[in-house]
């Protein structure tokens, strides 16, 4: 996490093992454009090299490379696919639209809703690329805009010989999260990133306090009503155990936290925002909200089940 100021993660692997290795499922992932056309990675097998690039509007090091990423969209464009992916987490089609003009954007767009691109493509942390040859193999993986990346453009651009990398990042798979006591428990599911309260202070400041003061919130709610199952779920962007150790001390927090780790719980339960609590009974949703402080209604729920 002290590495997270400047929102780059060193996460580039080089063995000469072919992407095209990997499971059909990750070529056919299904893209979805904002202008409403559906593509896959399939699609520009044996045409043309795909370039995606996943990004938030909170992101500062993803908004300092926005103009290097349409200026290497004017360069390349022609010969490449640029396909540009917004998070889904914490924005919304408005912010996304607002950087599209801020910027000039104009490659394709999509808006990761359902977080299926993040979890096929394994995604850790913005500013993330990729590059695929016109084979579909992955010749580049990497956080940062830069000389490397750059090169790797250039090469593909012209059908260069360029090393593949390992498939094996795509093929790895985390078990899902087991939560207890969901079917047979009334059950509070607490959504939260460790970074959310500070990281997004200047990008996002109302939501950073709202994370703050949420999981506080949280913490007494535990305390006061203890026949409820409460659940503490973290990201897992950014997020290692200790990290999860360092939240726990600053926040206090009366239960130890799980980090999705696969993300498959994230997406299960469709959290586009930090934080997130749920309230199942039965295991069945019956509440949802992202303002834990000052809200009645979610009391009354509580008190209810």
């Amino acid at each position: 996490m002290k590495n997270l100021k400047v929102c780059v993660i060193a996460v580039i692997l080089s063995s000469l093992v072919s992407f095209t290795d990997a499971s059909t499922d990750i070529l056919n992932v299904p893209i979805h454009i904002t202008s409403g056309e559906r593509i896959t990675l399939s699609d520009y097998k044996g045409k043309k090299p795909v370039y995606l690039k996943f990004w938030a509007s909170w992101c500062g090091p993803c908004m300092k490379e926005m103009p290097h990423f349409q200026g290497a969209h004017e360069k390349f464009g022609s010969s490449i696919e640029f396909i540009s992916i917004n998070l889904g987490i914490n924005d919304s089609p408005d912010d996304v639209k607002s950087v599209v003009e801020a910027f000039g954007l104009t490659m394709p767009t999509t808006l990761d809703d359902d977080g299926k691109l993040a979890q096929t493509f394994k995604f850790i942390g913005t500013p993330y690329h990729l590059i695929f040859d016109k084979n579909m193999n992955l010749v580049h993986r990497g956080h940062k805009a830069n000389e490397s990346l750059d090169n790797k453009l250039a090469l593909v651009s012209t059908d260069k010989d360029v090393g593949h990398l390992s498939n094996a990042v795509f093929l790895k798979n985390e078990p899902e999260l087991v939560i207890a006591g969901v079917e047979d428990r009334p059950t509070a599911l607490f959504f939260t990133a460790t970074w959310c309260d500070w990281y997004l202070k200047d990008t996002k400041p109302a939501m950073a306090i709202n994370c703050s003061n949420s999981q506080r919130e949280f913490n007494k709610m535990v305390n006061k009503y203890p026949r409820i199952n409460w659940v503490l779920i973290v990201s897992s962007l950014w997020t290692g155990e200790s990290d999860l150790e360092d939240y726990h001390n600053k926040f206090r927090t009366p239960l130890q936290g799980l980090i999705d780790k696969s993300n498959k719980t994230f997406a299960k339960y469709s959290i586009k925002d930090f934080p997130t609590l749920i309230l199942l009974k039965n295991g069945a949703e019956i509440y949802r909200t992202s303002e834990l402080p000052d809200n009645t209604l979610l009391i009354k729920r509580i008190e209810d089940l």
